[in-house]
């Protein structure tokens, strides 16, 4: 399984599949992303993306015990998995640079990373009501690449 296809909103458009990063998930967290993935009718690598670009996007985002605590239990997890699934997540731009520099600054592997944005967000998209609802329009911006707030001309210019 590799990402081939660029999403519907980016064909015609100068925005290649920079980079492809591979996460070891346990079943749960994968059941979780298909669940989301079919009732918001994206694909599944967006809402791991969505997940990552809210989580390393926050204000002083450190290692505190909320995030060391989420962190071992996800490595405990792991290790006692007997089958995990293999989640592709497709980054464009510079989304690998941001990853790798966050993960840097938490001391994690980039996969740790991507395992505790799950961990975070994916169980409030899960449960999402009324009254909290995630919108369409913050789930597209953050569910897409980084580079498009900042070169939004160059796609205009392109298309």
């Amino acid at each position: 399984m590799k990402c081939r296809r660029q999403p519907p909103f980016l064909k015609d458009k100068p925005t290649p599949i920079e980079d492809l990063w591979e996460v070891h998930l346990v079943h749960t967290t994968w059941e979780q992303i298909t669940s989301i993935a079919r009732k918001r009718k994206v694909s599944y690598s967006t809402v791991a993306r969505y997940c990552i670009f809210r989580f390393v996007e926050q204000k002083s985002l450190k290692m505190d015990k909320n995030c060391q605590s989420l962190h071992m239990k996800n490595k405990m997890q792991i290790a006692g998995a007997k089958a995990v699934h293999r989640q592709l997540v497709c980054l464009y731009g510079e989304d690998v640079v941001l990853l790798r520099l966050t993960a840097i600054r938490l001391k994690i592997s980039v996969s740790a990373l991507i395992r505790l944005a799950l961990a975070f967000y994916l169980p409030s998209l899960a449960m999402e009501n009324h009254s909290n609802p995630v919108s369409q329009e913050e789930f597209f911006v953050l569910g897409i690449k980084r580079w498009l707030r900042i070169e939004q001309t160059e796609l205009h210019r392109h298309g």
